[in-house]
């Protein structure tokens, strides 16, 4: 659907004395024309330095004759130029220091020459018919001959499938069958040069040959590969004709075929066999087409048509050039130029789109690109029109009114002339005034005799050399043909259908009228480009003439009645060429982009011309953009330029959006792009989205949507203010999508203007969660709840709604991305009253919906919405389905009413939408049996099943009845109640309770001083006892007046203080209360609760030497003090305190000595595995790493000095770190990560976490050195005392000392962490820390690795035992 329009043209004098060949350097784009005088240089467009420092240079200057020039090349490799001549001479001119050399000559001379596309070979045709190919040094490769028979090696075969002779011939009879197989082909025509053609495969590895046939005179072509041999010979064919070119993608090889009627451009394929062709728009009688050539990328072919020497009729001109493009298996005639004496035709070897023509007076380059030509209004009025040229037709179609893929189109319409260029109205806006009448219709479309430039779907159509005609809407029974030109529905209908779009009628045509005094007289206004339909009566064109450019101001003066006329207004300067205008919308200036990338401001009014200014600076896009165009952002408060690079960049000004953008559109709200990966991107049009996409690094970003599209598809046109996006295929074929983002937009856009109907409407048909309607503005839709109800209408749309809802937020889960760059002005509004206070007191969406939503469908009309009724009960949660089936109770019971649908229609609806079994369950807890039954009846259950059991709950009483369904229904706290005023059914009760464990809903249930209470206590303690909850057990057997039991469960709970207390309570006797204390207290001694077992030695067993062993294995060494002096028992004081104060002191110096040597082992093993770990780390870092590398000594996501050691092992090791563990492998990770085993992968880390413990256990060894150190003092052991308290401040300098190796103060670990054990001298030191040296860092890393807790030292003693030394022992040596 694309066209091919010029972008820019130069045209430069020429004076030629004699014909010849141009070649174009591809590294400095110099252009040389070459011919029988010598080479000279032509200025170019592109080469603002002239001729590069080349002087020219003619052959006589040399001794060197070249008088016919076939071939002319620069050879890049040696910077030369390769000339053949007729004569057989190949020429090679050196282009540094001038040298002329004959590297070669034929005798029979040189028919055709074309070097291969990499220039390594060089194919000759001979004049005696024979084929030579050279390498780039002139070293022959090979010779033969074209005249050989041999079809060669691609020859078909025959697999054998049928006789002819047994095959039916008609009323030939079997005789032709004997005929031999002979092509009839008559020698080629008159007008033919009968000279050879070569053309290479863009590839290199072939190429085809056109030549005269020897037998016949008749053209042949062979197909030969790049090492001389021969593939296949095309089948003979009448009329073949001499051009010849082979496509460069390699798929065709194209020619020409006359035949008695058309002119058809033919194609091959390499196998020789023909495979389609296309009729010329002239009559074979007419013209002849002199040269095919395709362009570098394949997309557009060259025709070079002349009319035959014996043609007199005049209308023809000398040269024509034809530009076609294919799509869709159709042939698009783009372009038609005319010029009078044409010496060369050629395309550039670089830029696909670029043409060079040279005539007898002129060089002209022509630059083209293509461009799809839509409508761009914004309104909904604007029918994305898309105008495609055909050579004379235009083919339109309204794509918002109907889909017709190309070739078809809706409607097309016929010119007398080729057509140049289509143009639309821009998107501006008309001002009405009395002298324009504006009747709007409601389509849109204008009506009176205004402006057609106040409809963006008018067009302005340029044909023939200086027509304009203009195409306006048409309305019923209007006249669609005039001046000349013809309007026939197509695809949209027609020949006795419908036609249901609007079409286009011819309103005017002028012709150009040029009366400026300017020295630039315009001759020919079809060398105009760029053309543009800038404003409501403005046109703008661009203009080159030898090194001067203009832009052209053409204005529209009365257009479509008989003084209206479209005259140059003014012709504007600019600095040099223009390649590209863009318009913005609603303004009175375009920019103009130059070639230098350079974009300028052209002011519409003052015609003023300045550099485009963004952000304070001159606008200059990083590279030539190709298409250029404004849009809107932040609601039109400012226009931005986006720019589309050859080389598929989307620019933002002098910022990059996409690196792969293949095309963009200009939607509403969103910037759509295509990229080469095959995903359509949607983008906000809201400048921070923009700017942070310029800014972004990823390919995925939150902010811009993304949608996987075909494989090379292109935007043709998006519907404004609609979802519906047109995508066209490489093959042709289109494809309509609506992106959800455009569908969600649309659907904020409706709810905004409370358009509920409209956006239910879409969002059904895009399938848009419905939960989108109270999302967007909860306050918003409580407060209008009743115009939603209103707005719909429809019952089955308000009932899919309340079915879909739930508690998700969509708009901040699945359609966060059009909710992320601000919310709409109307979201702003509030709800006040009561549906607010209903909207934040309940915090329940989806009740609070169903409630708003059921009130407004009764305050407007219940009868008509029973359904959503239903199913707002059914929703509620907890379910109300219970209210649902008395409503449709109440319908059938009611006979005055008149509901839009009946009661079993309500019923089936919901089973429908809940589970049958629930529903019937749900019935069955009303106790009501003709509920029960309305609904047993709807649903497939088997009477059999349910009738039984109705009738024998029928015959119950009424409590144990609603027991009975209760309990059916596992509703079991329900029925519990029903039994709690009666104990005639106690057993059946208790034991409901004890096989469902309804131990608590019992005690709540029941009252505390009944029997049953009592029952339950004592079943729940035997529950507790069977689960070894002791103390719990006790507690029921308590409640239940169970008090031995209860004694027992206290004992096995060790709770020696309640059996003491149970034993009162049961009034044990002494003697039973003795034996009770003798097995308490051996069961406190097994279980070391020695201090617990000298208060019962003491109080109840009156045993003071027991008592007091107990405390001094418990080293309550002031304790036992007491009770030896409170017995008067000193003599205890020597057997039992003193030697137990000396054991013990003993065995805490053991303890101190051997924890001072594991600290001294532990960190100096821990300083070693840390040195190996960073040397291992820095060899990692410098590539000297051999053989698999640890991966355990990183994290998975952890980063050192910038590289991300995640990425760095997956592609190393092929597959990410990252695992997903069970949780048995994860425990048994975490026991292995805090080993201390030499040579393990976490040793490092288990031995930090193994100091941390030994921290923590010396600093609460403080508060028993202090004891122990007091009661040595008593009893005079004062030197013991020292050596004690020395030994102990030894260990803790010592882990003073070794705190900063273990947790080095410098390390970060990249979070700070607090606790409360936490000192603020610590955290002051944490938040200063982090270090930078690799050492520090590879440590930081390793210890992510630990708890948060293990990652920094214990808490200083100071802060736990702040006085455990005493002050008499100091300074004491």
């Amino acid at each position: 659907m694309r066209n091919l329009v010029l972008s820019e043209h130069s045209r430069h004098t020429a004076s030629l004395r004699a014909p010849g060949q141009l070649c174009v350097d591809p590294v400095t784009q110099i252009i040389y024309h070459v011919n029988s005088e010598g080479i000279q240089t032509l200025s170019n467009t592109s080469d603002s330095d002239g001729d590069g420092g080349f002087p020219g240079m003619s052959w006589e200057d040399y001794q060197a004759v070249a008088a016919q020039i076939i071939q002319a090349d620069v050879i890049t490799a040696t910077n030369s130029i390769c000339v053949i001549s007729q004569e057989g001479d190949v020429i090679t001119a050196n282009l540094g220091p001038i040298e002329i050399e004959t590297a070669g000559s034929v005798h029979a001379g040189i028919l055709a020459a074309c070097w291969s596309p990499d220039q390594e070979l060089l194919v000759l045709v001979t004049g005696e018919n024979k084929l030579m190919i050279m390498t780039a040094d002139f070293d022959p490769v090979t010779e033969m001959s074209l005249d050989l028979q041999d079809f060669g090696e691609n020859k078909f075969v025959n697999v054998g499938w049928g006789k002819k002779e047994t095959q039916f011939h008609g009323s030939a009879g079997k005789a032709v069958a004997k005929r031999a197989d002979e092509v009839s082909v008559s020698e080629v025509s008159s007008w033919d040069d009968r000279k050879p053609r070569i053309s290479w495969r863009g590839d290199g590895q072939m190429f085809v040959v056109s030549y005269i046939r020897s037998d016949t005179l008749s053209r042949c072509l062979k197909v030969i590969r790049r090492d001389g041999v021969l593939q296949a010979t095309s089948e003979q064919l009448q009329s073949l004709e001499q051009p010849l070119s082979w496509k460069p993608s390699g798929s065709l090889i194209a020619s020409s075929q006359r035949q008695p009627h058309k002119l058809d451009v033919i194609f091959f394929e390499k196998n020789g066999l023909k495979h389609e062709e296309f009729t010329v728009p002239f009559k074979s009688s007419d013209v002849f087409i002199k040269e095919l050539m395709w362009n570098q990328d394949s997309s557009v072919l060259l025709l070079w048509i002349q009319p035959l020497p014996a043609y007199s009729g005049g209308n023809i001109a000398e040269n024509i050039i034809q530009l076609w493009t294919t799509s869709n298996y159709h042939w698009y005639l783009k372009q038609e130029l005319t010029f009078t004496e044409v010496v060369h035709v050629s395309w550039d070897s670089e830029n696909p789109f670029l043409m060079y023509v040279l005539t007898t007076s002129h060089f002209h380059c022509f630059n083209w690109l293509f461009s799809t030509d839509i409508s761009c209004g914004t309104v909904i009025h604007d029918l994305s029109c898309v105008a495609v040229i055909d050579g004379r037709k235009v083919n339109v179609t309204p794509f918002r009114q109907t889909i017709i893929p190309p070739p078809m189109s809706a409607y097309e319409v016929t010119f007398p002339e080729p057509v140049n260029c289509v143009m639309f109205a821009p998107d501006k806006n008309c001002d009405p005034s009395p002298e324009n009448s504006l009747d709007v219709e409601d389509s849109g479309f204008l009506e009176g005799c205004e402006s057609p430039g106040c409809n963006t779907n008018n067009i302005c159509v340029f044909h023939g050399a200086n027509t304009l005609t203009f195409l306006t809407q048409a309305h019923m029974n209007d006249l669609l043909d005039d001046y000349g030109c013809k309007v026939m529905i197509t695809g949209a209908g027609g020949n006795g259908f419908t036609v249901n779009i609007k079409v286009h009628r011819v309103a005017a045509q002028h012709k150009l009228v040029c009366d400026l005094d300017s020295a630039h007289s315009i001759t020919d206004f079809r060398h105009l480009y760029n053309w543009t339909w800038a404003a409501k009566n403005t046109l703008l064109a661009c203009y080159s003439e030898e090194n001067d450019s203009f832009i052209m101001v053409l204005e529209m003066q009365g257009v479509g009645t008989e003084a209206g006329k479209v005259r140059v207004k003014a012709l504007v300067p600019i600095e040099s060429s223009v390649i590209s205008v863009a318009t913005a919308p609603n303004t009175s200036f375009v920019a103009l982009q130059l070639t230098s990338g350079a974009v300028l401001k052209f002011d519409l009014i003052t015609q003023l011309v300045e550099p485009y200014m963004v952000d304070g600076n001159e606008l200059i896009f990083p590279s030539f953009c190709r298409r250029v165009q404004f849009c809107s952002v932040d609601d039109g408060s400012q226009f931005v330029p986006l720019g589309l690079s050859s080389w598929n960049r989307l620019y933002l000004g002098n910022y990059q959006l996409f690196p792969n953008c293949t095309s963009f559109h200009i939607h509403n709200d969103f910037l759509l792009a295509t990229t080469t990966d095959h995903k359509l991107q949607i983008v906000p049009l809201v400048m921070t989205a923009l700017k942070k996409l310029a800014e972004s690094k990823s390919d995925e970003n939150d902010f811009v949507g993304s949608r996987k599209v075909e494989r090379g598809a292109r935007i043709v046109t998006a519907m404004s203010q609609d979802t519906r996006v047109v995508l066209q295929m490489p093959r042709g074929s289109l494809e309509v999508i609506s992106p959800r983002a455009l569908a969600v937009h649309m659907v904020k856009q409706l709810l905004n203007e409370l358009k509920y109907h409209q956006a239910v409407d879409v969002m059904r048909k895009q399938r848009i969660d419905l939960n989108l309607l109270y999302d967007h503005n909860p306050s918003e839709f409580l407060v209008h709840v009743k115009h939603f109800v209103e707005d719909v209408r429809n019952p089955q749309w308000i009932d899919l709604f309340l079915a879909n809802l739930n508690e998700r937020d969509s708009k901040s889960t699945m359609y966060s991305f059009n909710y992320r760059f601000g919310e709409c002005q109307n979201n702003t509004i509030h709800a006040t009253g009561q549906n607010n206070d209903m909207n934040h007191a309940s915090g329940n969406k989806v009740e609070t919906v169903c409630k708003a939503v059921r009130e407004a469908m009764i305050s407007v009309s219940e009868e008509d919405y029973l359904l959503p009724l239903l199913t707002s009960f059914v929703k509620m949660i907890p379910s109300q389905m219970d209210k649902a089936l008395k409503k449709i109770k109440d319908m059938k019971d009611a006979q005055n009413k008149n509901f839009s649908v009946s009661a079993d229609v309500g019923l089936r609806h919901l089973l429908y939408i809940s589970d049958v079994n629930e529903l019937y369950n749900v019935a069955l807890g009303t106790y009501d049996f003709d509920l029960v039954m309305m609904v047993a009846e709807k649903s497939q259950k088997d009477p059999k099943e349910y009738l039984p059991f109705l009738n024998e709950l029928r015959l119950l009483d009424e409590q144990y009845r609603k027991f009975r369904i209760n309990v059916h229904l596992r509703q079991f706290k329900k029925a519990l109640e029903c039994l709690k005023e009666t104990d005639e059914y106690e057993e059946e009760c208790l034991d409901l309770i004890i096989r469902e464990k309804l131990y608590k809903d019992a005690l709540l249930v029941f009252p505390a001083s009944s029997g049953m209470a009592k029952l339950v206590c004592e079943n729940y303690g035997d529950y507790l006892l069977s689960k070894n909850y002791f103390s719990e057990a006790a507690l029921m057997f308590s409640r239940a007046n169970k008090l031995e039991k209860a004694l027992n469960a206290y004992k096995q709970a060790a709770m020696w203080r309640m059996v003491l207390v149970v034993a009162e309570q049961l009034t044990f006797d002494a003697v039973m209360m003795q034996n009770l204390c003798v097995e308490l207290v051996k069961s406190l001694k097994d279980k070391s609760q020695f201090k617990d077992a000298a208060w019962m030695y003491e109080n109840y067993l009156k045993n003071e030497e027991e008592a007091l062993d107990c405390l001094v294995k418990a080293s309550e060494w002031e304790e036992a003090l007491r009770v030896a002096y409170k017995h008067k028992r000193k003599d205890l004081i020597d057997t039992h305190i003193k030697p137990g104060i000396s054991e013990h002191f003993e065995v805490i110096i053991g303890d101190i000595e051997r924890i001072i040597d594991k600290i001294t082992q532990f960190t100096s093993r821990l300083a070693t595995v840390r040195e190996t770990k960073l040397k291992e780390h820095l060899d990692f870092l410098d590539g000297n790493t051999e053989g698999q590398l640890d991966s355990d000594l990183y994290s998975d996501t952890s980063t050192v000095a910038g590289m991300s050691f995640s990425r760095t092992l997956t592609s190393t090791q092929g597959s990410s770190i990252k695992t997903y563990r069970s949780i048995k492998n994860k425990r048994k990770l975490e026991r292995k990560k805090y080993s201390t085993k030499e040579g393990s992968a976490y040793e490092d880390v288990g031995l930090v976490a193994a100091l941390h413990e030994m921290f923590v256990s010396v600093y609460n060894m403080a508060g028993g050195i202090s004891s122990l150190s007091t009661m040595l003092v008593t009893f005079g052991s004062d030197q013991e005392a020292l050596i004690l308290q020395k030994s102990y401040a030894e260990l803790l300098s010592l882990m003073e000392s070794k705190k900063n190796e273990v947790w080095p103060m410098t390390v970060s670990t990249g979070e700070v962490e607090f606790g409360p054990e936490l000192t603020t001298e610590g955290a002051m030191s944490r938040l200063r820390g982090g270090g930078t040296d690799e050492g520090n860092s590879l440590i930081s890393l390793r210890m992510k690795e630990l708890e948060p807790h293990l990652r920094h030292p214990p808490p200083p003693l100071p802060s736990r035992t702040p006085n455990w030394s005493l002050q008499i022992l100091k300074d004491i040596r």
